[in-house]
């Protein structure tokens, strides 16, 4: 029985790494910003306020993607302890999950019909809760990173062109 969680810790780790990221491409606008304040000192113009500014909205877009990466994480462990808290009562029922439903083990069953039905039924929605969480996080996700994929699809074709 699993709802496929992929690999949490792996999820997680990438998330962890993209806002590690996001922080250093932070600092180098700081240190940016430093060095352009000294040269406006000086009557200079700043050269780098684009680049500043393509950091920036970079920088941004990697904490972002790597916060939606360790909150889907939480949201994954969570569905696998639910999924979990299920199968001592699945295992007194002789029921199984397949897939997103509860469904009767093969074989024999010392379990009365009426009562195998009713724990099913219940079982059945109590897995419905897990499964639906996890599909609108999910959903959530896959919208957000698209989103997420435009923008630094744009930034970085502003990059090239120099704009």
């Amino acid at each position: 029985m699993s709802l496929s969680p992929g690999d949490p810790a792996s999820t997680s780790a990438l998330g962890g790494a993209l806002r590690t990221q996001a922080g250093r491409l932070a600092d180098l606008v700081v240190d940016l910003d430093a060095a352009a304040t000294r040269l406006s000192r000086t009557g200079a113009s700043d050269p780098s306020d684009r680049e500043r500014d393509l950091v920036t909205r970079a920088a941004t877009e990697l904490d972002r993607v790597g916060g939606l990466l360790q909150s889907w994480t939480t949201t994954a462990v969570e569905s696998a302890a639910g999924l979990r808290s299920l199968e001592p009562a699945l295992r007194r029922s002789d029921l199984a999950v397949d897939g997103q439903l509860v469904v009767e083990r093969s074989g024999p069953s010392r379990v009365e019909p009426a009562q195998r039905l009713a724990e099913r039924e219940r079982l059945q929605e109590l897995l419905n809760r897990v499964t639906a969480v996890r599909s609108r996080e999910l959903a959530r996700l896959r919208r957000e990173l698209e989103i997420s994929h435009a923008s630094l699809a744009a930034l970085s074709d502003r990059a090239r062109s120099g704009t």
